[in-house]
């Protein structure tokens, strides 16, 4: 019986603490991080859920100081705005570093 306690609570805090996370994450980046216009170099269709939201391979650069730089990652993005990341088009994001973007739809 103690035994299901700690896993349950184990469980629980880690899930728990991984939302604080992510909420903590999105501040930062929303606070520190440049806004910056990114061009969609390549993009792929991973899967869905049944929300609506669409999980994306992406592949994005742009130019600073004469030098081109690039980033690559994963997202999930809403439906609505999927028809914006496409390949070829010029979108707005938010840069803290390679590992922490943050796309922004609506200014």
């Amino acid at each position: 019986m103690v035994f299901v306690v700690v896993v349950s609570v184990v469980l629980v805090g880690g899930s728990i603490s991984y939302i604080v996370h992510l909420f903590r994450r999105d501040s930062r980046i929303r606070s520190q991080g440049r806004d910056i216009r990114a061009l969609v170099e390549d993009v792929r269709f991973l899967g869905s859920n049944d929300g609506g939201s669409a999980n994306i391979k992406y592949r994005l650069s742009w130019t600073e100081d004469g030098v081109t730089k690039e980033v690559e990652g994963r997202d999930t993005v809403s439906a609505f705005y999927s028809s914006r990341l496409q390949k070829g088009c010029e979108i707005d994001i938010k840069y803290l570093d390679d590992n922490n973007i943050m796309f922004v739809f609506d200014k």
